[in-house]
């Protein structure tokens, strides 16, 4: 088998309470050459716990995992990258860290720079892309490293429609050729192209595994169970944590519609919504960035906002202050939202290396309810209908016309 995994638990000694947290308990798979498993669960599951143990990013702390071959593992949009470097030379020296010369990642230039379609930025410093062009770097770099094991953590679900469907047909030609995939997403339908098998977790456990239909048809009957609900105490959105802050400047307060460092806010769809963020910095900082996110129960990032999107200079921060957000209508629709709380160096360095000044992937719960007017999906706005004639019906012929 390429991939075995056997008795794998993992355990993560929490803070505040002190206490052990098991992310994954009694997982056992297989994934053999050629094979694709689909790794799907809600928020905190232990989806990214699981890729980063087969990627050795984490260690196990009990069990048994075995992977054969030259493992590629996008974990996020710039696993490997530096900021300060070109795109070219990121490309290159991500090659070399998977044991490729000089001369066979030239080689694959042209390809990889085609298949991402950043002709025209390879040759610009990787600050100055957005998320969704490192996304395009990262992903078409490693789908050209030959990788005989290849391990994706939802950047396939990321990015623009169009390079979605690049990277999904490109990982289907990787697994054609022999290559074993493991793919986490919440896009449940790229799973069930491209996987033949599929494993639901649910906090550290699995409680499905077999074919698309099966595990997804258990997935939501979970979640109907369930309500989809969040409850206080949850662990963090996955993927949301950075490795280290560095508390240059801290998070001493969250204040959500008036409420101080709730554990949920209940409100309805449509009203206003007032988020403060009350920090402080003992040294002067001129580069922070507030960056206000929601996931929905399931984990689905469904909105987000930051200072630099919004055209907000921060100016210098030195001693205590307050950020607010305020929505005139927040328009998300009937659910449970975790809400994440950061302060970043700059937008591009927080996505590059993930390093923040203070983060709080699971501030608060918001609880919304929505009227049925309201509409469905996930977000919602006021709107009227109307109903007019364009044209008088057709009249009836009757006996009487027709003599």
């Amino acid at each position: 088998m390429t991939v075995s995994v056997r008795g794998l638990w993992k355990r993560f000694r929490l803070r505040k309470p002190k206490t052990d947290h098991w992310a994954l308990r009694e997982i056992d798979f297989q994934v053999a050459r050629g094979g694709a498993l689909g790794v799907i669960g809600a928020n905190g599951s232990g989806k990214s716990t699981l890729l980063q143990i087969l990627a050795g990013v984490l260690r196990p702390t009990l069990g048994e995992v075995k992977v054969d071959g030259r493992v590629v593992a996008v974990l996020n949009p710039t696993a490997g990258f530096h900021p300060d470097l070109q795109g070219r030379a990121n490309v290159r020296m991500l090659g070399a860290l998977h044991g490729f010369s000089k001369a066979e990642v030239n080689r694959k230039m042209d390809a990889i720079i085609e298949f991402s379609g950043l002709d025209s930025y390879i040759d610009q410093p990787l600050r100055t892309y957005s998320a969704g062009m490192m996304i395009r770097l990262g992903v078409s770099t490693a789908c050209h490293l030959e990788p005989e094991v290849l391990l994706v953590d939802e950047v396939l679900s990321a990015g623009d429609l169009a390079f979605q469907r690049k990277a999904a047909g490109m990982a289907r030609n990787l697994r054609d050729q022999g290559c074993a995939l493991v793919i986490s997403t919440h896009a449940l339908g790229d799973l069930a192209t491209l996987c033949d098998r599929q494993m639901l977790l649910e906090r550290g456990e699995i409680k499905a595994e077999g074919t698309s239909d099966e595990v997804v048809a258990t997935y939501m009957q979970r979640v109907d169970e369930l309500g989809g609900r969040i409850e206080p105490g949850a662990p963090p959105v996955a993927g949301a944590r950075p490795t280290a802050p560095t508390r240059d400047v801290v998070i001493r307060s969250i204040t959500l519609n008036g409420v101080k460092d709730p554990d949920q806010v209940e409100m309805h769809s449509g009203r206003p919504l007032t988020i403060e963020v009350e920090w402080e910095a003992s040294e002067p900082v001129d580069d922070a960035l507030f960056r206000i996110q929601f996931f929905r129960n399931d984990g689905l990032f469904v909105h987000g906002q930051n200072t630099v999107r919004h055209g907000v200079q921060t100016g210098t921060l030195h001693g205590r202050g307050v950020t607010r957000l305020h929505y005139d209508v927040f328009g998300l629709l009937a659910g449970d939202y975790y809400v994440a709380v950061g302060i970043w160096p700059d937008e591009y360095r927080s996505y590059t290396t993930g390093e923040a000044y203070d983060h709080r992937p699971s501030a608060c719960i918001l609880r919304l309810g929505a009227p049925r007017e309201m509409g469905g999906g996930v977000a919602g706005w006021p709107c009227d209908w109307s109903i007019e004639s364009l044209a008088a019906p057709p009249r009836l012929v009757t006996s009487e016309d027709a003599s």
